[in-house]
């Protein structure tokens, strides 16, 4: 069975790292408060945390932006009716989105999301991972700030900057793998 390069440069690691132990040699520590990747852990926390908050905030946001004056999918025999309907915000344009176009708005993100999956990874490796998953961020963040224009233009509109939303939010996994690939502890698996 041949080997090639990087099989056999983590072999020679693994033997240099355990000659240094026979030695008596200690390998050195990383630091367990503030170091790097405590900060970049920190960071990706964080950027998830945003990252889903864009992913989400139209699913949620639906509720109030269609209307509901369509009959309710519960039979007044069942359950009566005596649910009060919360106030609505009636300054903002209200749509006639059936629950098939609701679908595809909402699912139009998820077709852009996977396009650039494989895509990401591999540009994240070539060209840097921060760079990509910061623009990737930022461009999934414009998109969203034009989903109220691309609503009132029409549904279509809205589905084509959904799609470019996940285009862009698709990067930002492959992205934060391969920084966390150049951050991770070499040889980790060695000192069990």
């Amino acid at each position: 069975m041949s080997r090639d390069g990087s099989d056999s440069e983590e072999e020679e690691e693994r033997e240099a790292l355990l000659q240094t132990r026979e030695r008596g040699a200690r390998t050195p520590r990383a630091p367990a408060c503030c170091s790097a990747r405590y900060g970049l852990a920190l960071v990706s926390c964080y950027g998830f945390f945003v990252v889903y908050s864009l992913r989400v905030n139209l699913s949620v946001a639906m509720v109030d932006m269609i209307n509901a004056t369509e009959p309710a999918n519960h039979s007044a025999s069942v359950c009566p009716s005596s649910q009060t309907v919360a106030g609505r915000n009636h300054t903002a344009r209200v749509y006639d989105w059936d629950s098939e176009t609701q679908g595809w708005i909402l699912g139009s993100f998820f077709y852009g999301y996977i396009l650039t999956q494989v895509p990401g990874g591999y540009l994240a490796s070539r060209y840097g991972a921060k760079w990509l998953m910061g623009l990737g961020i930022l461009s999934t963040v414009i998109f969203t700030l034009l989903t109220p224009l691309a609503a009132d233009l029409g549904a279509g509109y809205l589905i084509a900057v959904r799609v470019l939303e996940g285009i862009g939010e698709g990067v930002t996994y492959p992205s934060m793998y391969a920084m966390w690939a150049a951050w991770a502890p070499p040889l980790r698996g060695a000192d069990c």
